[in-house]
């Protein structure tokens, strides 16, 4: 793979376990060294160079705090070994840690040990060191994997806020997509070790290049077609059940009788004919399964005798009049239906 990281960047590397996430995250920092290939950082070769010249602090899943040491001592840490070779006053190193650890908002907590305090303090803790060095670039692992729900919704909104008062460069590792999309300006999907696509959250989600990048993003629908004709920068699909959908071409190579697939997000379908537009493509099926989400309601709706299920997330639409015999009909716009050629 190759990719640019600009300077002052949130760059999230998502995908499934054993994508090769983390060996990248490890080669960058200089903790692996690479087979084959070059790793430059502002304009220098470093691929040889050792992790501790390399200006670059990693934030681990496991916190590796040091338990004989108070929140102060494990933050100051970093800052003494470095003062051995920049010479940093006592006041500075004192004034940094008290800064960082106010960032964090631990500074109640400041001569705590780690056994005194909770996961998401520890986390805390373990950030606020790695940034008290003031590196160009932090890394992050899957530094939220072993928090509760609430409690990374809370370190995600603080990791966010923090990137955005410092201005530095953050790396972050993770398979949850939701993580991804709340923090990052840019992803990179990874699977098999292989980069499939790069870009903000919104075209990632939006505009995915393949299948692949589409099913790990989001509640997307994949199903298989066939173009029937192309006008206009639409082209209508013919679906296995014999049913049509048309979809735009976005600049596309598309032609009569290609197979293509389609795919449609969960949440993008309409129940509603009477207020919908002539620009929806409506669609039929029998309801598998209903399942109540709190805001919203989840349809698996089978289509026809071809088997294939689709998701739908009805958002507090009224649908109880579209439901008959366990039929439901629901529509999906042109511009909602994505064409995947891959």
């Amino acid at each position: 793979m190759s990719f640019a990281i600009t300077e002052g960047q949130f760059l999230t590397l998502l995908g499934s376990s054993g994508s090769g996430k983390t060996t990248t995250l490890r080669l960058i920092a200089g903790l692996e060294a690479p087979t084959s290939g070059t790793i430059h950082f502002d304009g220098c070769d470093i691929t040889d160079v050792a992790p501790t010249h390399r200006d670059m602090r990693m934030v681990f899943q496991d916190f590796a705090l040091f338990p004989n040491l108070s929140v102060y001592e494990n933050v100051a840490f970093g800052l003494r070994l470095k003062s051995a070779r920049a010479r940093f006053p006592k006041r500075e190193i004192d004034q940094r840690v008290r800064r960082y650890v106010d960032l964090v908002h631990l500074t109640d907590h400041l001569h705590k040990m780690p056994h005194q305090l909770s996961g998401g303090q520890k986390q805390r803790v373990a950030l606020a060191r790695a940034l008290v060095t003031e590196p160009r670039v932090v890394l992050f692992d899957e530094p939220l994997g072993s928090l509760d729900a609430n409690l990374r919704k809370a370190m995600q909104v603080e990791l966010k806020r923090m990137h955005r008062e410092l201005g530095r460069t953050f790396i972050y590792v993770t398979h949850d997509q939701d993580e991804a999309m709340t923090m990052s300006d840019r992803i990179v999907v990874m699977q098999n070790s292989r980069l499939l696509q790069i870009g903000s959250p919104e075209e990632i989600y939006l505009r995915p290049n393949s299948s692949a990048v589409a099913r790990f993003i989001g509640a997307a629908n994949i199903v298989d077609g066939q173009v029937e004709s192309v006008d206009s920068g639409e082209a209508v699909i013919r679906l296995r059940d014999g049913s049509a959908v048309r979809a735009v071409t976005a600049g596309l190579s598309v032609s009569s009788g290609k197979p293509v697939q389609l795919m449609m997000r969960a949440e993008n379908f309409v129940f509603d004919r009477s207020r919908s537009d002539a620009g929806v493509s409506w669609l039929s099926g029998r309801v598998a399964e209903r399942l109540f989400l709190g805001r919203s309601v989840e349809y698996q709706v089978t289509l026809g005798e071809s088997g294939e299920t689709l998701s739908l997330l009805n958002q507090g639409q009224e649908i109880a009049t579209v439901l008959r015999d366990g039929m439901l009909e629901f529509g999906i716009k042109s511009a909602h239906v994505r064409l995947l050629t891959e």
